[in-house]
């Protein structure tokens, strides 16, 4: 009796979700029923903020590959995917911008910053600036 896909990405997004470290050999095996595709790879870089992150490489062109980085941050919101292709760039760098807002969004990741400014002390720093 076969499974259906979406009974495979609902029990492989689990796995993820509960996962506190992936081994390649998992995250690979995730990849495979998540994408349909076997990955050219599967690798986990440790970021100091938000933990692992998963990179699959794709042979794929730019517009596949982002579909594909959205339908996996959709089945696993919070866990950072990062999906990298081999194959040409068919899409402008306006579609490129609102596909990566749609993939953050539906990952549920936010912009952060490195550090703030002081808005008071920066107007006052100009105030003095101006000539009198």
């Amino acid at each position: 009796m076969a499974v259906p896909m979406s009974q495979v990405h609902a029990a492989v997004a689990t796995a993820l979700n509960a996962a506190a470290t992936l081994t390649a050999e998992i995250a690979l095996q995730a990849a495979r029923a998540l994408v349909g595709a076997t990955p050219r790879q599967v690798r986990a870089e440790e970021d100091p903020d938000r933990g692992p992150t998963y990179i699959i490489t794709l042979d794929a062109r730019a517009s596949e590959a982002l579909r594909i980085n959205l339908e996996l941050q959709k089945t696993l919101p919070g866990v950072p995917v990062v999906v990298e292709r081999t194959g040409p760039t068919d899409i402008s760098n306006d579609e490129l911008l609102e596909r990566l807002v749609e993939i953050t969004h539906a990952g549920g990741f936010r912009a952060k910053t490195t550090g703030g400014i002081d808005a008071v002390k920066e107007v006052s720093q100009q105030r003095d600036r101006r000539p009198t």
